[in-house]
């Protein structure tokens, strides 16, 4: 059984049937044996947890509200500078986005931040400063959605299992996938974010304001409503969870 899976897996890689696939149970399931464990996420007061972002904003949209219920436990990097806002020079776009994210961080009283200056779409090239990141007193990691068809995403996540092989880790470190440009199709952990939605709206509204991205902020929270169906409360943001020798297993377009 294990070597038709590698065949598999081989397989995939070779011929990027892993587009078409898209991030499905068979994948994840069925070729790596992983396990889902449908529960509610807690903190524990003590649980040091990093957020890995790949342009600003895609932290508010994947656990904003997360956030902003434990701030004192997160820190977020967020490793782009958003330069890549349409209708904008490069330059201007970086300032716009980078003001944002300190703004949106200010408000949350988040334990720390930290934005990189890189270039939207150049992070490939980067692991150099990508590798400096220090992930040694991490519980959990937060890093996006694997297919979420951003090119900075498969850099972010590609440089983050090479760091994962080179650096200390905590040894029960988990590894959770958040919610930004897709959702997930298989989850593991929710969070009951209820009560404070109108303070995730507002973070989201502030890198999109209503003005120039007219009624973006309720789609957005159009899933965590969605989410929250089967969980017997209003609003939720949902992750999946992997094990760091899970994580490294899940092949990379």
């Amino acid at each position: 059984m294990v070597a038709f899976q590698q065949k598999v897996v081989d397989l995939i890689k070779e011929t990027n049937i892993i587009k078409k696939i898209n991030f499905n149970k068979f994948v994840f399931y069925f070729l790596f044996g992983l396990k889902s464990q449908i529960g509610q996420f807690k903190i524990n007061i003590d649980a040091k947890c990093l957020v890995l972002s790949q342009y600003p904003g895609a932290e508010i949209k994947g656990l904003g509200g997360l956030i902003a219920q434990h701030p004192k436990n997160f820190e977020v990097l967020c490793l782009t500078n958003g330069s890549g806002l349409l209708g904008c020079d490069p330059v201007e776009s970086a300032c716009i986005k980078k003001q944002q994210f300190y703004d949106v961080m200010k408000i949350t009283r988040i334990k720390g931040y930290k934005i990189f200056d890189i270039d939207t779409k150049l992070l490939k090239n980067h692991y150099s400063t990508f590798k400096k990141i220090d992930i040694s007193d991490a519980d959990y990691i937060f890093v996006p959605n694997v297919y979420d068809n951003n090119v900075d995403t498969i850099a972010l996540l590609k440089h983050f299992k090479q760091i994962l092989k080179d650096k200390d880790i905590k040894e029960n470190l988990k590894i959770l996938m958040y919610e930004s440009d897709y959702s997930l199709c298989t989850l593991d952990y929710y969070a009951d974010i209820s009560p404070i939605i109108e303070t995730k709206k507002k973070l989201l509204r502030m890198y999109y304001p209503e003005d120039k991205f007219q009624g973006y902020t309720d789609k957005l929270i159009g899933i965590n409503a969605f989410r929250a169906i089967q969980y017997n409360c209003n609003y939720v943001e949902a992750f999946m969870s992997f094990s760091v020798e899970e994580f490294l297993k899940i092949p990379l377009i």
